[in-house]
């Protein structure tokens, strides 16, 4: 394998404007706070106004910080059922081991590689507590059909937009269909805020009291409170009982960061839109290989662009793709996800599903193709070149 790529897996979403770097030393030089500030409140109302959401914003340290608070307000028992993905990042499912319920798995579709909805109805039951719908890649899945389906059942449905900001069905954004709903602003995603960063958007009234102390350490202002430094600072509330609060506040250079990236976030998704079409059209000769369906009037923000081998059609190895395009080409192709079922983490507590055979499939014929927007023109049509070139010579192997 390579050490160097000459187009590599890139870990980094966008490189910052002038704007927003002037603004950066600016408050670095001037400003006496640097986290709680003004502009975490400005970049949380800003998002929901992005959103066009009703709820409330809570701009935290990352994803998965987010998804840890989401967790923590539902008074979770271990008889409780949570329905997950298995195929997602494993920060979809850790916050719930914590509250030691039963995770079930549900697979994938084979279209669009999101939740399996058949499959979906088979596994709820009473004790189902909780979905998470993941929106995985940029692509919406089929939030319409499971939020009818919690909403009849009472089910606390929560969505993991951590890949998908930006993303909609018509005009209606990812995030605003479930009681709860997390964004990701880590150094990969569409967005990013320096590197790391989340929000955490609450729609359900009865979720939202309980966030701010939890978010940061339990603080509150004492009471009828005569002179400002007595008893101390601030009080400490446990605010659900049984909860000990987290430390998850974003600071005030990132949540700067972010305010003034929501007005670029229509156009870097636009740019990958763009790009995943190019890339997608130069290579539909190839009928064995399947990328995500988009359904009309879903829109994708292209996180990543995720392909895979259909076996029906090619007898062909990805392993051998891989390897080929690494050492032959320099393109680092990566596979993802594991299934969170076959993690060594979660298999010795939770029961393996055997039913998940698209999500199996999938994961053993994927590849997930560079295309990051700030790669240039020059690499990205090497990018496509290379790949029609070497996609030919197996193209004899076609059933």
């Amino acid at each position: 394998m390579l050490k160097k790529f000459k187009i590599p897996w890139s870990t980094r979403a966008h490189y910052f404007s002038t704007k927003e770097k002037k603004g950066i030393i600016k408050i670095l030089d001037n400003s006496d706070c640097l986290s709680q500030g003004e502009w975490l409140k400005k970049f949380e109302n800003k998002f929901l106004k992005f959103l066009n959401s009703r709820g409330k914003a809570y701009a935290v340290t990352s994803g998965a910080s987010a998804i840890e608070l989401a967790a923590s307000v539902l008074k979770l028992n271990p008889s409780d059922e949570v329905v997950i993905p298995s195929h997602t990042y494993c920060a979809s499912a850790l916050p719930f081991n914590r509250y030691n319920v039963k995770i079930k798995w549900v697979d994938i579709n084979k279209d669009d590689f999101t939740i399996d909805i058949e499959h979906l109805k088979k596994i709820i039951n009473k004790n189902t507590k909780v979905i998470v719908a993941v929106h995985l890649y940029g692509l919406p899945c089929q939030i319409d059909e499971i939020k009818k389906m919690c909403d009849k059942r009472k089910i606390i449905l929560i969505e993991d937009c951590a890949q998908s900001l930006g993303s909609k069905i018509k005009n209606k954004f990812v995030g605003t269909y479930g009681d709860m709903s997390i964004f990701s602003f880590h150094q990969q995603k569409n967005m990013t805020t320096l590197g790391e960063g989340g929000m955490l958007v609450v729609n359900n009234k009865k979720f939202q009291k309980f966030i701010p102390g939890l978010k940061h350490n339990g603080h509150r202002p004492y009471i009828n409170k005569k002179k400002y430094w007595k008893p101390a600072m601030v009080d400490v509330y446990e605010d659900l009982k049984g909860v000990t609060p987290f430390n998850f506040p974003m600071t005030e250079i990132q949540a700067f960061t972010g305010y003034h990236l929501l007005d670029r976030v229509k156009k870097l998704n636009y740019a990958r839109n763009q790009r995943a079409r190019k890339l997608r059209d130069a290579l539909k000769e190839f009928k064995y290989i399947k990328f995500q369906k988009i359904k009309k009037n879903f829109y994708s923000s292209y996180h990543l662009l995720p392909a895979y081998f259909d076996k029906k059609l090619i007898n062909f190895s990805r392993d051998k793709l891989i390897e080929v395009m690494s050492k032959k080409y320099g393109i680092q192709l990566i596979i993802q996800y594991h299934p969170l079922d076959k993690y060594h983490f979660f298999k010795k507590k939770y029961k393996r599903n055997n039913n998940l055979k698209n999500t199996y499939n999938f994961y053993n014929n994927m590849f997930s193709i560079p295309f990051h927007i700030w790669m240039s023109n020059k690499d990205f049509n090497y990018l496509i070149t290379s790949f029609k070139k070497e996609l030919k010579k197996i193209k004899y192997l076609e059933k």
